[in-house]
């Protein structure tokens, strides 16, 4: 037992320390990214509400946590739609795409043009779903909101890091990388313990309950969810259809701001439902097609 756990944990440093290189650029870019003057609020504020969700489901391919948070805040203070924020919500990945990118250096690993289909894949569902809920439901959610009794907060905490570019995206990498090896540790042990065939077995790889499951894993507003999916997916143990279930639901930080942000709680908790139920939805449709 003791040697099964040395080498499980070898296994996880090792796709950690070769993820490092890739994610640290990754995260570089998003530093420069959210730094920049271009990618503040007034981007939305700019277009008119019937582009709203094509630009937020653009915006939320972005792998940076703050714009999800943003569009929370334009919602709450009435600035677009909820099917543009929802748009965002569905886009966003979190952890994704670096995880995706640095999983390419391994032996077995990912192919770019598989990850291109799964972003793209997340926008198009993600502007495609946007439109529907404002068409469908938007009328549910118009209720006068003020802006001048919105209290501003902040919009990511991972974003916060003093200094510089390349400082916060160290400090990025870091947490990542270690969280990405202990999740492998995990992963690997269970692989090796159970075998990946009963593994495959378990209510995560069952159709329909998996992405419902998934669904509702995805709403947990935390970066660790996204990790989790993500490299449960690369491990072959969900297929394609539990992943774009949990990482549409995975609005990551903006759950959280528009829970602190938009007073109406029952508006808050109709949102989810929505969120949960397309979520869902889509990932029983790709799992079926695919």
């Amino acid at each position: 037992m003791a040697e099964l756990f040395v080498d499980c944990a070898l296994d996880a440093l090792k796709d950690g320390a070769l993820s490092i290189p890739i994610l640290f650029l990754a995260y570089l870019l998003m530093e420069l990214l959210e730094r920049s003057r271009r990618l503040d609020e007034s981007i939305l504020h700019a277009y008119s509400r019937k582009a709203g969700p094509a630009i937020g489901g653009l915006l939320g391919v972005i792998p940076q946590c703050g714009i999800s948070g943003a569009a929370a805040t334009l919602f709450s203070t009435g600035t677009i739609t909820v099917g543009t924020m929802l748009a965002v919500f569905f886009a966003t990945s979190d952890e994704m795409l670096p995880i995706m990118l640095s999983a390419m250096t391994d032996e077995n690993g990912i192919a770019a043009s598989s990850i291109l289909k799964i972003v793209a894949g997340k926008a198009a569902l993600g502007i495609a779903l946007g439109y529907l809920v404002d068409a469908v439901a938007g009328r549910f959610f118009r209720r006068e909101k003020d802006i001048h009794s919105f209290c501003e907060r902040e919009h990511c905490e991972c974003g916060e890091e003093e200094g510089s570019a390349l400082h916060a995206a160290l400090m990025h990498t870091l947490k990542i990388a270690l969280l990405l090896i202990a999740v492998n540790f995990v992963l690997n042990l269970l692989l090796e313990l159970a075998g990946a065939e009963r593994l495959s077995a378990t209510l995560f790889a069952r159709p329909v309950v998996g992405e419902l499951l998934l669904a509702l894993l995805g709403l947990i507003p935390n970066c660790s969810v996204s990790v989790i999916i993500t490299q449960t997916y690369l491990n072959g143990i969900i297929g394609l259809g539990g992943l774009f279930a949990g990482l549409l639901s995975n609005a990551g930080i903006g759950m959280l701001v528009l829970f602190r942000s938009n007073a109406d709680l029952r508006e808050n908790l109709r949102i989810v439902a929505v969120l949960f139920g397309l979520s869902a939805l889509s990932g029983i449709v790709i799992g079926l097609l695919f």
